[in-house]
């Protein structure tokens, strides 16, 4: 008969977590990784009025230099570059949870946009865009038609 080590599951696993939390913790790279790899992107508000649509996009820390706008086929791409500031100086983060993040978000507009009437605003790094809808998709009043 052979002796088989039994490791409870339960013990091993926090053995593990705490082996973990202390390695990546004297390796200051754990939020570093985190900050570069996450696939987060802005907050975003869409409105719809009867005359035009609106995108809000939250850019706190961005400046209007960094942010490039364009549309193609009917889809709007917003898309924001950010190049870090190298540091010259010996240390290294200690922690760090936020840094420059480069994204790309794009936005499938419907056909009662005018691509060539869309107008946007940086201000207090929240990017305002409006869509104005086109006259053909703007809702009428009834006509009255005389019976004769």
């Amino acid at each position: 008969m052979n002796l088989v080590r039994f490791e409870n599951p339960r013990y091993n696993v926090n053995r593990t977590l705490v082996d973990e939390l202390f390695n990546n913790f004297l390796k200051n790279d754990y939020h570093e990784n985190y900050v570069n790899n996450s696939a987060a992107s802005p907050a975003t508000n869409v409105f719809e009025t009867e005359k035009e649509f609106k995108i809000e996009v939250l850019l706190p820390g961005f400046v209007k230099e960094d942010l490039q706008l364009n549309v193609h086929k009917n889809v709007l791409t917003v898309k924001v570059e950010k190049e870090e500031k190298e540091n010259n100086e010996v240390y290294k983060y200690a922690h760090r949870e936020f840094g420059p993040k480069n994204f790309e978000k794009k936005y499938r507009l419907p056909k009662s946009v005018d691509a060539e009437k869309i107008s946007a605003k940086f201000e207090n790094g929240i990017l305002n865009i409006e869509l104005p809808k086109k006259e053909e998709a703007l809702e009428k009043e009834p006509l009255e038609i005389k019976v004769s």
